[in-house]
């Protein structure tokens, strides 16, 4: 959780704990797709996504505007490599079970 977040939420959930912290940057709304989705059905939604930005209709002015986004754009498991060790520190795995 990033600190931004976490400092919103502690007092919430008091059995959280904070594990590390990520001097990083990450994109924001990042759209992780399980390896269990049907690579067609990641691809459609990853094109939906990324077309939000130079799409001119209307339904996409209106997503645009309620997000308060220009658009999506494609990242790399580079721009996380800051958060992938803190990922792993807290247990999270190819296996683990989001549920």
């Amino acid at each position: 959780m990033k600190n931004r977040v976490w400092d919103k939420v502690k007092d919430k959930y008091p059995d959280l704990m904070l594990v590390g912290e990520d001097k990083g940057e990450n994109p924001d709304n990042t759209l992780i797709v399980s390896k269990k989705v049907s690579p067609a059905i990641a691809g459609q939604v990853s094109a939906a996504l990324l077309g939000l930005k130079d799409d001119s209709s209307p339904q996409a002015q209106a997503v645009r505007k309620s997000m308060d986004i220009q658009g999506f754009q494609k990242t790399t498991l580079k721009d996380f490599e800051h958060t992938l060790p803190l990922l792993k520190k807290a247990g999270v795995t190819k296996s683990y079970d989001f549920d």
